[in-house]
């Protein structure tokens, strides 16, 4: 009975006709309906009525009244924003129900994005259930948050529905309701006006590049009953929703609030704009050439999308409102970003204006280079939200905005050189009046006005239509070509002001006269358009007008080509010569907008104004049509190849695929643009042609390549380090993505190419993760999924140690963070040791029953314990291993044909598995593959055996080692590769490894050259979010180094050696190749492309301990064929010891390295060792903190100190070390007296030098004084 009420009170249908239309416009402030009866299409919407995306909400029958929407844990629906709800004030209102148990965990019920953000989730809005009652906010155009937060006394039941209601108002603030009740509000103005995309249900994200629940955001619950509406409700109506009524009358707005908010968003309750003062004013746009933040390029700040800003946005931030219990990594953002905006005015522009829309407040500055002297222009103050600044004339250098508040946004910041002028004669003009009396209803505007109805409300749709000036002409019966009707509008619009020029008259609707024998437009126009000259008529009144100009991008009506406030005097009519960016127009219709201070402004304010268009030969304005579009594309997609989202339903994406569409139309040989589109297009076959670069004669072509290849590396990495990287050691990407970034650093290095540099980034980048805080408890302090818990800081821990083999630092972090995981990978009621939670951090273990799931990226945070049992064998770091693997295997089932299968998601309160989204579903793998390497018992190579029965052979391209040597049946598996016939990199390889025949080689790293010449500047001077560049090296690891050290994910070390070259420079000169590489055997084969002989320090790894001969040749034939040049000698080798090798010039050399006698374990051995941060010094007086990181216990040592000849200063003894058996760290501090200004280095050793884990832990060298 009570649906039935509902449903006459809304004057709705009980069923709906056959073929009748669904959906009813909106009306009487409510904007939007779901009732979510029978399916997810609002039967009342101002915008589109249909879900923009939709998965796993279904329909149940158990609403609150009649059905309601089931959401699924995984699923989402998300509506289109525009025209459904706006930005500046509304409220939304919903039943819910929790459907699961509440507890102490937070979640989100339902969310709403911006139109366009430099955020990642754009979250305009948001409400959750916080884990005590309720929170909910909405975002300001300047990112700080109007939050309110409530603590229910009892949490509902599972089963009951709650009504919530959130309002929201720029005037007032927010109030939000639950059951009808006002339980929290803020009351606070704020600058709300923004550009929306979709709301809906989603977990973890719903903007214009996503929509999406994974990871810890995956916790359906229940909603009926969705409204939107276009005002915030007062509370009376608020409690008519909640008891299943219609809400009565709707408050009315404060006019005089309103106001306020329309002047204080344009800056006019601050300041009036400079007056236009002569009859004719040009405003020439500057484009800035540059636009960076310390060493990132960021053009979201000049981008002409007040949505997009300057900084980033951080997620731990200092902003009101942002940082809360949902702790998403600062993705995209230097640590002391947001400080200063340094813009490069190119040479020989001039500006004189300076505007800034956004709430940043500080200082201008401008100097005449990089580094000069800075001069003072201008300070902004804090609570402005648009400002003008006049300063005196500056020509090219750079302006600099320096930031009070860290954080706080630039929406935009333009720069202008302004001045009496004339309006110039073109190559052609197309001049138009504007008719107000006319109706803007032609059928080429309807794309424009479709945006306007979406993004403004009622009151600010003031339209008008520039009509050709000279008049419509039509043939003798014909109707009137554009004719549009008389416009209606109604009272107490705002003053603003949509003036639409129509690209053609051709266009027309159905059903309407016959227009012909006249058309006026720029369709297929060959010149460029210069720029605009708008012919303002004089206003009346009695006081200076302030207006505000902007002209949309004809492609994007949401970025401005010009933003410009200027003042006019009543009964003065202005000209102003608006000198764009050069346009080779497409055919989209042109649309700018006025907005006036003075509330009397209207559409026949403007009526008789002209607007003419004019234009400049085509090669004359192709040049900054070619530059801006270019810039668009970059910038977009640079931040949208996070999620590569190639739907037309997404916002960013439509935006991309119209700027690079339009980059083509004009320049369709552009060699970047067609390399960008192959890549946002999945189409490598696009990029353009390569050429491939010719050996010198007599050279290996294979030597040659691979050299190539390791070159364009080495490329990569340096430019990341020496353009990226600043001193605090982050690259920019939040430094969460930066040590996903730098998994490529230690492969390089280990080739042989500049080690020392790379170390050093390496370094700075892992102690930065630390200054910065985030790290708590050896887990990152933020609390986070599965797979982004690894990526705060724990994946850079375990780099270190590639470069750092012994560090005390390294491996001690590595121990704090294998202690830490001990907390979540726990024995379950079944006991099976598994991950119980999928939401942790070193603060917070959430274990509720929707985030105590194992999963697949569970595993990467095994790396440090793997790195750990794999240095000193600890029992703790190996039992993890091996226990966690022992857990997911206890839940493999074996099939009729024999093969293994493993869930992928393991419930640890209950042992459920389920299959997930598939994310990282091999991970698992190296952790088996670890936990056979750690035991020998090939049980754990079952998993991997399903791996390689499901996937083929070509599957071991997931492991580090080679595994055609490694495993017991890799020769089968090496024939089974050949038969395949496959020509991917790996397979090649693996055809290379088989036979020794380099040919296959030559061809692999003429591909890898092509591609790796073809994305270089996407990856570098792209700017792309730093997880998202990548130079691949892995197989130049398998040739140089018999495996792979690291590879993102892949975290077994599985390299043989390791290269340091004498000379700097010279890894890149000698090729080299480890065939068929295992821990008793290593051949190396190596081509030295120089005129000189080039010595290496080759270091071991993945070797067996003990005594090995080695013999050297040369060869003629790539080392099929060998002439012994030397006898065979013998050396200690292991994991961290050196030998000396020498490559003779233009000769290939080959080395053959055979076990002949294994001693014990490395790491089964007691281990002293010391890092550079042990060693401190007061005057005179050293002490020195020694670490005991080995297997087993040390009994005592001895401490030297050296000067640079080698002569001993000091020595002292090193009292006996535990082995830290429980993780914890041990050490002694040993103080001894030298002389400073003579001290060269300190080395520890144990008694008798009796052997260690390793000695590359042993010697640290002092700076000298």
């Amino acid at each position: 009975m009570r649906r039935r009420a509902f449903r006459a009170t809304l004057a709705l249908a009980a069923a709906l006709a056959a073929g009748a239309a669904r959906s009813q416009p909106a009306r009487d402030g409510l904007l939007f309906r779901a009732s979510v009866d029978t399916d997810l299409t609002a039967e009342i919407a101002g915008g589109d009525p249909v879900p923009n995306f939709r998965a796993k909400v279904d329909i149940v029958r158990d609403g609150a009244i009649g059905g309601a929407a089931r959401w699924a844990d995984d699923g989402y629906v998300a509506w289109r924003a525009p025209g459904n709800m706006r930005a500046a004030r509304g409220t939304l209102a919903f039943f819910w129900r929790a459907r699961a148990p509440l507890g102490t965990v937070p979640f989100v019920i339902f969310r709403a994005g911006f139109g366009d953000h430099s955020s990642w989730d754009a979250a305009f809005l948001r409400i959750d259930w916080n884990g005590h009652g309720f929170d909910a906010f909405v975002t300001d155009a300047n990112l700080s948050r109007l939050r309110v937060s409530w603590r229910m006394p009892q949490p509902p039941a599972a089963t009951a529905w709650q009504h919530i209601a959130f309002a929201w108002d720029e005037t007032l603030g927010v109030r939000l309701y639950v059951d009808g009740r006002e339980v929290a509000r803020r009351d606070q103005r704020a600058d709300l006006d923004s550009g929306l995309d979709q709301f809906g249900l989603a977990g973890r994200v719903m903007a214009p590049h996503q929509v999406q629940s994974r990871y810890n955001f995956m916790r359906g619950s229940d909603l009926d009953e969705i409204r939107v509406y276009d005002r915030a409700l007062a509370p009376g109506n608020v409690a008519r929703l909640a008891a299943r009524q219609e809400p009565g009358p709707l408050p009315a707005p404060d006019p005089a609030a309103v106001r306020a908010a329309w002047l204080h968003r344009y800056g006019w309750d601050r300041q009036r704009p400079p007056l236009l003062t002569a009859p004719v004013t040009r405003v020439r746009k500057v484009e800035f050439a540059d636009a960076k933040d310390l060493k990132q390029w960021m053009w979201k700040g000049v981008d002409g999308i007040a949505e997009t800003t300057w900084p980033g946005v951080y997620n731990r931030s200092r902003l009101p409102g942002r940082d809360d219990y949902f702790e998403l990594p600062d993705w995209n953002t230097y640590v002391e970003g947001g400080r200063r905006y340094d813009l490069t005015v190119p040479a020989g522009e001039r500006f004189n204006r300076i505007e800034l829309r956004g709430a940043a407040y500080g200082t201008l500055g401008w100097s005449a280079a990089p580094g000069a002297k800075e001069t003072a222009l201008a300070t902004r103050a804090r609570g402005v939200v648009r400002s003008v600044d006049a300063v005196a004339p500056r020509q090219g250098g750079v302006l600099h905005f320096t930031n009070a508040m860290p954080e706080q946004p630039i929406q935009e910041i333009w720069a202008y050189d302004v001045g009496a002028g004339t309006v110039p004669a073109g190559s052609l003009t197309l001049d138009y009046t504007v008719r107000a009396a006319v109706a803007p209803t032609l059928a080429a505007l309807a794309p424009l006005n479709a945006f306007i109805a979406g993004r403004y409300a009622p009151e600010e749709r003031a339209t008008v239509v520039a009509m050709p000036t000279a008049g419509v002409r039509a043939a003798v019966g014909a109707g009137a070509a554009g004719g549009g009707g008389a416009a209606v509008r109604p009272a107490g619009l705002a003053p603003l002001v949509h003036v639409l020029i129509p690209a053609s008259l051709g266009d027309a609707d159905p059903d309407r006269p016959v227009a012909r024998a006249f058309d006026y437009g720029w369709q297929n126009l060959h010149d460029g358009l210069d720029g605009i000259a708008l012919d303002l008529p004089a206003l009346t009144g009695s006081a200076p007008v302030a207006l505000a100009i902007r002209v949309k991008d004809p492609l994007w009506p949401e970025r401005d080509l010009i933003d410009l406030s200027v003042s006019v005097r009543p009964g003065e009519p202005r000209t102003v010569w608006l000198d764009l960016r050069d346009r080779l127009l497409s055919h989209d219709s042109l649309y700018l907008t006025v907005a006036a201070s003075d509330p009397g402004f209207s559409a026949t304010s403007l009526d008789g104004a002209r607007v003419r268009l004019v234009f400049k030969p085509r090669a004359e304005a192709l040049a900054e049509h070619v530059a801006d579009r270019f810039n668009q594309v970059k910038d977009n997609w640079g931040f949208l190849v996070e999620e590569h989202t190639a739907s037309q339903r997404m916002a960013l994406y439509r935006r991309l695929f119209a700027d690079i569409t339009d980059l083509l139309r004009v320049a369709p040989d552009h060699e970047q643009a067609r390399a960008y589109w192959a890549d946002i297009d999945y189409r490598p076959e696009n990029l353009p042609a390569f050429t491939q670069p010719m050996p010198r004669a007599g050279e290996p072509l294979w030597a040659f390549r691979q050299l190539e290849d390791l070159r364009y590396v080495r490329r990569f990495v340096d430019w990341w380090i020496d353009r990226r990287q600043v001193p605090y050691g982050d690259f920019g990407g939040g430094l969460s993505d930066d040590t996903d970034l730098t998994q490529q650093w230690p492969g390089l290095a280990l080739m042989g190419v500049e080690p020392d540099k790379i170390n050093a980034s390496l370094r700075a980048l892992s102690d930065a993760v630390y200054a910065n805080g985030m790290k708590t408890d050896g887990l990152g302090t933020i609390t986070t999924d599965e797979l982004h818990a690894y990526e705060e800081g724990l994946n850079s821990d375990a780099q270190r140690l590639y470069l750092n083999w012994g560090e005390p630092k390294a491996l001690e972090r590595l121990m704090e963070t294998t202690r830490a995981l001990q907390r979540v990978i726990r024995r379950n009621p079944a006991g099976h040791l598994h991950f119980s939670s999928n939401w942790y951090g070193g603060r917070t273990i959430y274990r509720d029953p929707a985030w105590a799931w194992q999963k697949p990226y569970s595993f990467t945070v095994m790396h440090g314990p793997i790195l750990l049992g794999l240095y000193n064998g600890s029992a703790a770091a190996r039992g993890l291993v091996t226990g966690v693997v022992d857990g997911w295997m206890a839940h493999a089932r074996r099939g009729a044909d024999g093969r293994w299968t493993y869930p992928n998601e393991i419930h640890w309160d209950s042992d459920a598995e389920r299959s997930g989204d598939g994310g990282g579903v091999t991970t698992p793998l190296q952790s088996a593959w670890s936990a056979w390497r750690f035991t020998g018992d090939a049980r754990y190579l079952r998993p991997i055996e399903s791996r390689l029965a499901q996937a083929g052979p070509g599957a071991l391209v997931e492991f580090n080692e080679n595994g055609f040597t490694a495993l017991p049946d890799g020769a089968a598996l090496r024939a089974g590769m050949a038969a395949a016939g496959k020509t991917d990199p790996f397979a090649r390889w693996a055809a290379w490894d088989a036979t020794g025949d380099p040919t296959p080689l030559e061809a692999l790293h003429a591909e890898a050259i092509a591609d790796k010449a073809q994305h270089e500047y996407m990856y570098t001077e792209g700017h792309w979010w730093s997880d998202r560049v990548e130079q691949p090296s892995e197989i130049l690891q398998r040739e140089r180094l018999g495996g792979i050290a690291l590879r993102r994910n892949q975290t077994w070390p599985g390299h043989s050696v390791s290269w340091r070259f004498d000379t700097p420079g010279a890894a890149e000169q000698v090729a080299l190749l480890l065939p068929g590489a295992t821990r008793e055997r290593v051949r190396v084969i190596a081509y030295n492309r120089t005129d000189t002989p080039q010595r290496a320090t080759m270091t071991a790894w993945n070797v067996t301990a003990g005594r090995w001969t080695i013999r050297r040749a040369t060869s003629t034939d790539g080392g099929r064929t060998l002439l012994p040049d030397a006898g065979e000698s013998s050396v200690a080798l292991e994991r961290g010891s050196d030998a000396a090798l020498v490559f003779a010039p233009h000769t290939t050399t080959v080395y053959d390295l055979a076990l002949v006698t294994p001693t014990d374990p490395v790491e089964q051995r007691p281990d002293l060792g010391i890092g550079a941060d042990d060693v401190a010094w007061r005057g005179d007086r050293l002490a020195v903190t020694v670490h005991g990181l080995g297997a087993r216990a040390s009994a005592g040592g001895r401490l030297t100190v050296r000067d640079a000849a080698g002569a001993v200063l000091a020595e002292a003894p090193i009292p006996p070390l535990e082995a830290p058996a429980d993780l914890r760290p041990r050490t002694a501090i040993v103080r001894l007296t030298v002389p400073r200004a003579r001290a060269a280095s300190v080395e520890v050793a144990l008694p008798d030098d009796a052997p260690e884990v390793t000695r590359r832990n042993n010697r640290v060298a002092l700076a000298p004084r």
